[in-house]
Order: structure tokens, then sequence, then C-alpha cells
């Protein structure tokens, strides 16, 4: 996975590859980001609050440490993932959107199946589409690196975390557009 601002068209890049090596790629503009942002943060932050503090409930943990605790899921340690090392776009075996990346209209957000994960679809106008479910380490890894790409575009406030307002309790789906 890799996400990456392209100053020219002003947009983001996600390009996903498959392990089977299919390419996908998706625009993701400024108005899109500030849709989805708050929604990624605080799905991203719950279910690494629920794998810090499994036995955790809004009511145990003191409002002072929720910040902190926030923080600590959002930054905890990912095994697997190499954030240094270049993508590799080379060895590409089908770009099932076809040649252009996705422009998406709108986005599918919400839990996966059993309650973990990130369940997440582009949607275009056009009728092009592209769904996946993320692992929880997939999700947090997107939103760092969506947080890097927000702030080298340097698009203002709302790539700024925040710690979830709310308290933890179920995700629903949401229709960002």
């Amino acid at each position: 996975m890799q996400v990456r601002y392209q100053s020219t068209p002003d947009r983001v890049l996600w390009q996903l590859r498959t392990t089977e090596g299919e390419l996908f790629a998706v625009w993701l503009t400024r108005r899109m980001l500030r849709l989805l942002w708050p929604h990624l943060n605080r799905h991203v932050t719950l279910a690494g609050v629920a794998r810090l503090a499994p036995n955790a409930t809004p009511a145990s943990v003191l409002p002072e440490a929720q910040a902190m605790l926030a923080q600590a899921a959002r930054e905890r340690p990912l095994p697997g993932a190499r954030f240094d090392e270049p993508f590799d776009n080379q060895v590409v075996v089908a770009r099932p959107l076809g040649p252009e990346p996705l422009l998406p209209e709108a986005v599918d957000l919400g839990p996966g199946a059993d309650g973990r994960g990130l369940k997440l679809q582009v949607r275009e106008l056009g009728g092009r589409r592209m769904a996946m479910t993320l692992n929880d380490d997939l999700a947090t890894a997107l939103m760092r690196l969506l947080e890097a790409a927000l702030k080298e575009a340097d698009w203002g406030p709302a790539s700024e975390p925040a710690a979830p307002s709310q308290p933890a309790g179920p995700i629903v789906p949401q229709v960002l557009n």
C-alpha cells in the first residue's frame, strides 16, 4: 500500500497492490479526506484501544487518560509493516479499475463482518468501485500513511488526529459523499 500527495493535481494518490499483483489506484481529494478522516480516525483509535485495553469500558477510563490511551492506540507497533520500503508498482499483473485512478464520489466505511477490521468501499459516479476489508493493523497503517500525506499536502486542521470525543461504542457503517 502506498499513499502520497501529488502537488500538480492537488490530490492524494492511494495505491494498493494485492498479493496476486493487481494494482488498484484511488485519487482522494481534499473534500473526500475531510469527510473520511474523522470516521477513519475514530474507527482505528477505538480498535486500537480495544487491543491495548480489552477489558476497558468508557466508564473505567479516566477522562484524563482517554487522550493518552487514544494516542497509544494510534501509535501502537504494527508487526510486518515496512514504512521505509519503497512501493513497487513494476510487478503489476492487472489493473482491475483501468489505467486511470478511481475518483470517488462516495466512501462507505464500517466495521468488518465480525466487528473487527475496517470494511471500506469507494465508489465513483461512473460506476467503478473498489471494496475491501482491512484488518486492524492494515487500517492503522492506512491511517498513518494518510496522515503523512496530509502533512505533506498542508491542507489544514483536518489532518490532526483527535481523541474520540464520544464514549467507545459500536461503530456503525457510514456513507460519506
